[in-house]
């Protein structure tokens, strides 16, 4: 029979999903067979779109390393939180990321600025955007080492690269003014220039 060979195929091609679907369909083919040709090739093309969909979003939040899982559908917008409701919807739509503007959260320790950031970031991920989510500190580090190692400007480009970059913990202890040159990609660089 051809079912084999063209499941292979499927395989080969990477349509795993296409694949598990026309299983479904051919082993269920009372369900299928009041369907047309193309409203079960629509199914099997809509299932393949669905999980690369999916897995697209699983990669892009893997990617930029979230510290905790956080949903702006879970967010405390109570009175007592002092959240602007308006606003959190707002900036959970993403149009300040294309508009390339900063967002900074300020409040004390404790009130949840981590978990807001975690969420928009998020949201952000779902939509499709790259993000990268850094500890200011071990960033820091980590653009010294890039420094003494040659492979500054490449870092660089790295971060330049990722629309939404989240620095946590921003400026919670003093910085040097190397740490400065590096968080404002001043001073002078390594050879080869920028």
């Amino acid at each position: 029979m051809l079912q084999q060979p063209l499941l292979d195929q499927l395989i080969r091609l990477r349509l795993p999903a296409f694949r598990e679907g026309l299983r479904e369909q051919l082993g269920n083919p009372e369900v299928y067979a009041p369907l047309s040709f193309e409203e079960r090739l629509a199914l099997l093309v809509e299932q393949e779109c669905l999980k690369r969909e999916s897995c697209r979003m699983k990669r892009l939040t893997h990617a930029a390393g979230f510290p905790q899982h956080a949903e702006m559908e879970d967010l405390d917008l109570s009175s007592a939180r002092g959240l602007e409701r308006k606003l959190v919807r707002e900036l959970a739509q993403g149009r300040w990321i294309e508009q390339h503007t900063n967002l900074f959260l300020l409040g004390p320790t404790g009130c949840g600025k981590t978990y807001l950031a975690c969420a928009l970031g998020r949201k952000a991920c779902l939509s499709g955007i790259p993000v990268r989510f850094e500890r200011t500190s071990r960033l820091l580090q980590e653009m010294r080492l890039a420094r003494e190692q040659g492979e500054w400007v490449t870092r660089l480009r790295e971060l330049a690269r990722v629309p939404l970059l989240i620095l946590d913990d921003w400026m919670r202890d003093p910085i040097t003014p190397i740490q400065a040159q590096n968080l404002l990609a001043e001073g002078p660089a390594p050879a080869g220039g920028i």
